[in-house]
């Protein structure tokens, strides 16, 4: 690239009023994200703050299939807890939104179940990866979400 002396001096000036003008716009365009994304995170909370209040009266109701005694404090493992897995996730994200690993390990533990291992985190992790219903969502998110063919 050349240096500034071979340019001429308002082709400087243009440039530095189009760079103003763009980094002006870019500060706006991430504003809009940002605002966005509070909504969203809102949203999705206000979804599961329904959902939960849905499962709550379909428990009281008997609306809701109840889970078997022998299932309340299963341990999990390997394709049995890649099916709970699942199943958890269409649950906490009927919308299809993506759902960190953690809030979907606490969710199923919530269900009632424990996954075996020496640290069962690493084990779920290790066992949602291989669920084809399920993707992660960009890289080193932590998130997960059903595939559209699931």
């Amino acid at each position: 690239m050349g240096s500034a002396k071979s340019v001429s001096s308002d082709f400087l000036k243009a440039a530095q009023a189009e760079r103003g003008l763009l980094g002006a716009r870019l500060a706006e365009a991430q504003e809009r994200v940002e605002h966005f994304e509070t909504l969203a995170a809102e949203a999705r909370e206000e979804a599961k703050s329904l959902a939960d209040s849905i499962r709550a009266i379909e428990e009281v109701a008997g609306l809701a299939p109840q889970l078997a005694m022998c299932e309340l404090s299963e341990e999990l493992r390997g394709e049995r807890l890649r099916e709970v897995a699942l199943e958890v996730l269409q649950r906490l994200s009927a919308s299809g939104d993506p759902v960190h690993y953690r809030i979907w390990f606490e969710a199923l533990v919530k269900s009632g179940f424990r996954v075996s291992g020496r640290d069962p985190l690493a084990t779920f992790l290790t066992q949602i990866t291989r669920i084809d219903k399920v993707e992660s969502v960009g890289r080193r998110s932590g998130l997960y979400r059903l595939t559209a063919a699931a």
